[in-house]
C-alpha cells in the first residue's frame, strides 16, 4: 500500500493507493464499477497508463480542487481522478483509456480519505496479490502507450529538451478545468 498522500493545499484530505497483480476477479469488479454498486467507492486504474506517482498526485490535486469548487465534470471524486489522469477533454474516452479493463491482470486502486475499514474492504474485494506501488509501477508502465495517449512527440521527450514525465505533467496540469 502506498502511504496516504496529503496535498499541501488540502491538508485535511488524503489519497491511498494500493496495487494488485494477478487479479482473477476483474470482470466481477468491473461489472460492479459500471453498475455503480462498488463499495467502497474507488478509482480503478490501469497501471500501465500511469507514468508515475507524481502524475497520480497531480491528477489527485486537480480532482480535489474541482471537488472543493463543486465543479466535478464526472459523477464522483474517484472517477474525476481517472479522468484528470487522462489529460483528455472527452470524459468517456478518458475513463476507458485509463480505467481498469474488464480483463485486467493488474489494477491500481485509489481511495480518497480512506479509513481502515475502507482499506480492509478494498483488499477483500480483490482476488489478487497486493504489491508495493512505488516499486512495481515503473515495471508495469507502457511508455509507448503513454506517449501515444498524451501525444508526446519524440522531440519533446529527447534529452536536453524534456522527458515523458514532463510531457505527462504538462498535459494533466493544462487540461481544461470546467
Amino acid at each position: 500500500m502506498f502511504p496516504s498522500v496529503v496535498a499541501q493545499a488540502f491538508p485535511e484530505r488524503n489519497l491511498t493507493a494500493i496495487m494488485f497483480k494477478d487479479v482473477t476477479n476483474a470482470g466481477e469488479i468491473h461489472a460492479k464499477l459500471l453498475g455503480r454498486s462498488l463499495e467502497p467507492e474507488l478509482a480503478l486504474l490501469d497501471p500501465s497508463k500511469v507514468q508515475s506517482v507524481f502524475a497520480l498526485h497531480l491528477a489527485a490535486h486537480k480532482s480535489m480542487a474541482a471537488h472543493e469548487r463543486e465543479a466535478l465534470v464526472t459523477h464522483t471524486l474517484h472517477s474525476e481522478l481517472v479522468f484528470n489522469l487522462s489529460g483528455l477533454k472527452h470524459i468517456t474516452e478518458g475513463l476507458k483509456r485509463f480505467g481498469m479493463a474488464e480483463d485486467a491482470g493488474e489494477v491500481l486502486v485509489c481511495r480518497f480519505d480512506a479509513t481502515e475499514d475502507d482499506i480492509a474492504a478494498t483488499r477483500a474485494l480483490f482476488e489478487a496479490v497486493e504489491v508495493d506501488v512505488e516499486s512495481t509501477l515503473p515495471g508495469l508502465r507502457d511508455e509507448d502507450a503513454i506517449k501515444k495517449n498524451y501525444k508526446a512527440g519524440d522531440l519533446e521527450c529527447q534529452a536536453g529538451v524534456g522527458t515523458v514525465e514532463d510531457a505527462v505533467a504538462s498535459r494533466i496540469a493544462t487540461a481544461p478545468m470546467r
